[in-house]
């Protein structure tokens, strides 16, 4: 009986916190997700998935412990409705997903197509830049640490480097969310970065994909094995100096040195204030010579381009320093390799490259602008849910990440020009 009026008094104080005036049957300029789950999973103290209640644990870095923390997933519905029309409907599994920003009041979603709901696959091209019409998860991201700033972050950065950077990336799709009928605001639809995205991009067996993260000197296998990784890389690069051009391209063809060099410019460029000890992943197809070398992914950037971190740079053992030093070992392949001329001379004419064209100030300012275009009619709605910035507030966080630009632009050319003058 305790357990059953403490469910319900929850159910009514949250409700009661965001339902201050009317945010439902509203005219939306956004694709529409609505999810119906049964109440109790999400509410009830035992079991559901968006409250502290009584089963929770801590997760990863993150001090509180709660139920959201789980990696519970539970059976739902999903429809996806564009101008007006039910594009398509499905049976799904229905995750909480992110690391810290899981306490935020509005949680991230993982959607999961399984056989044991109904269908295997999404059969539909969610992101309209891309041919691909298969899918088996979704992310629908609340923003991450971005949560309650610009709300855009993450995909402007993607935005402005996805036709330039040999990186992989997460596709997005700005949408609202109902979660059962009430209104949830606005979330970012994010392709995951598992193994079946790459099977889905590239026909390669999810089976054989390995997929690392975390520190370069000693990461850990998200899915796959490690094993082949630290011998020919992390073994290799201890016993052997790079310096030699043998040895060079005997690592050569165990990594992608172009994947490398664009997520490092694009990463430190940025000033990504959580990497590279955190959100620093890389893959490999390990059977396929098409993608037998390592290669990078840019993932969560949601605390770069920050205005009060414009004058800090770190480039590992090339330029700048750390003032954490257990961030350093995200540099190990790095310090190596510049220790080969032509790695370093290759680095440094591509990075002015990144800085002259991918980061033009103009260009970056443009795709912000045409982002935040994109979800400006909505931010009203959203902001009354969740008591957000105000609108003046919101586009204040736009312009300084235009203004962060800006100054980045002019520092790192001067930077750059400096490194290239000291090898000539």
């Amino acid at each position: 009986m305790r357990k059953a009026v403490i469910f319900i008094i929850a159910i009514i104080l949250f409700y009661s916190c965001n339902k201050e005036q009317d945010l439902n049957n509203l005219n939306h300029n956004l694709p529409i997700i609505n999810i119906n789950i049964d109440e109790r999973y999400l509410w009830d103290p035992d079991s559901g998935l968006y409250v502290v209640g009584y089963n929770g644990i801590s997760y990863e870095t993150c001090p509180f412990v709660a139920n959201y923390n789980q990696k519970w997933e539970y059976p739902s519905k999903i429809s996806y409705t564009l101008n007006n029309k039910i594009a398509f409907e499905d049976s799904v599994g229905l995750r909480i997903k992110g690391t810290c920003s899981r306490g935020n009041s509005m949680k991230s979603f993982g959607i999961y197509w399984r056989k044991k709901y109904g269908n295997r696959n999404l059969l539909y091209p969610i992101f309209n830049e891309k041919p691909i019409a298969e899918y088996k998860r979704l992310f629908l991201r609340n923003s991450g640490n971005d949560f309650g700033k610009s709300h855009i972050k993450d995909a402007s950065i993607i935005q402005i480097i996805k036709d330039y950077a040999n990186v992989e990336f997460q596709d997005y799709q700005p949408c609202v969310l109902y979660l059962n009928d009430e209104y949830w605001g606005i979330y970012n639809i994010r392709d995951m970065i598992t193994p079946h995205h790459f099977e889905n991009h590239y026909n390669i067996d999810n089976d054989k994909v390995d997929l690392l993260e975390g520190s370069e000197l000693s990461p850990q296998a998200d899915d796959g094995v490690i094993e082949d990784y630290m011998s020919e890389v992390v073994n290799f690069l201890q016993h052997n100096n790079i310096s030699l051009d043998a040895n060079y391209q005997s690592i050569s063809e165990r990594i992608d040195i172009d994947s490398y060099i664009d997520y490092i410019i694009v990463e430190t460029y940025i000033s990504n204030g959580d990497w590279p000890d955190n959100n620093a992943k890389w893959w490999r197809d390990n059977t396929s010579s098409n993608h037998r070398k390592w290669k990078w992914i840019i993932a969560d950037t949601d605390l770069a381009f920050k205005i009060e971190n414009v004058n800090k740079v770190w480039i590992g053992s090339l330029y700048g320093k750390s003032n954490d030093s257990e961030k350093e070992d995200g540099f190990f392949i790095f310090n190596k390799l510049i220790r080969n001329n032509h790695f370093k001379e290759i680095f440094l004419n591509r990075y002015l490259f990144f800085v002259d064209t991918v980061f033009e100030k103009e260009r970056v300012e443009n795709i912000f602008k045409q982002i935040q275009s994109k979800i400006e009619l909505e931010y009203p709605n959203h902001q009354k849910k969740w008591n957000l910035l105000s609108i003046k507030e919101w586009n204040k966080e736009i312009e300084d990440m235009i203004g962060f630009n800006n100054t980045r632009h002019d520092k790192m050319k001067l930077i750059i020009n400096e490194l290239l003058n000291e090898k000539r």
